[in-house]
């Protein structure tokens, strides 16, 4: 039986890898487990607020859920490719909230970032495309969402605009998904911004990344 200390270079990094993958998969049952759990709990819930929150809690699970799936392996290092993780939340949410007339555009470039930043990334764009669907058309209204990923000079920006009702001036910016966005934004020492569309309103999320960590 051959010792962790006798391994050559290749073979050690390779059980470093298997055992980082076997991690991740733990992980993911981790996070199906959670969702079944909380989708089961909305089914008693009679209460439509309470339902409507369990049902928030079970869309960020799943964004999460993407973000690890999106998780490939490269030498020592992994990353996520920000553009498929972006249409494939963006999907499911389309799908989830069954807005007839909402149309939604993307504009993505390919974006790589590092591995850990991929479940902030997925939050935000779940919350930010959950916050639109939810609150930009009223009764039924038609309109229209564009998200945009695009690589800046020193990382990325992420982009959702609505031309839906937009946001009273004076009303406070603190409903509790975009308190997640804010914080998932913190965490990567990155800047939201919510701007007036005219029509509509405006997400932008600006985040630095080191010059090695982004490529196309």
């Amino acid at each position: 039986m051959v010792s962790p200390s006798d391994e050559n270079p290749e073979a050690a990094l390779e059980r470093q890898m298997a055992r980082q993958r076997e991690a991740e998969h733990r992980v993911k049952n981790t996070l199906q487990l959670i969702s079944s759990i909380v989708m089961l709990q909305g089914r008693r819930v009679s209460d439509d607020t309470a339902r409507q929150a369990l049902r928030a809690v079970q869309l960020r699970v799943a964004a999460v859920s993407v973000a690890h799936r999106r998780v490939t392996w490269s030498d020592d290092s992994e990353e996520v490719e920000l553009s498929g993780l972006v249409r494939e939340i963006v999907g499911d949410l389309a799908g989830s909230a069954g807005r007839e007339g909402v149309d939604i555009e993307l504009d993505l470039e390919s974006v790589h970032i590092p591995g850990r930043h991929g479940a902030p990334v997925a939050l935000l764009v779940s919350e930010t495309v959950s916050n639109a669907l939810r609150h930009a058309f009223r009764d039924g209204a038609a309109g229209r969402i564009r998200v945009g990923l695009r690589r800046t000079q020193d990382g990325f920006e992420l982009s959702v605009a609505d031309n839906g009702v937009g946001m009273d001036p004076a009303a406070p910016k603190t409903g509790f998904g975009l308190t997640v966005a804010q914080l998932m934004a913190q965490q990567l020492r990155g800047r939201l911004e919510i701007t007036s569309g005219q029509p509509g309103v405006r997400i932008t999320v600006s985040v630095p990344m080191d010059n090695d960590a982004q490529r196309a």
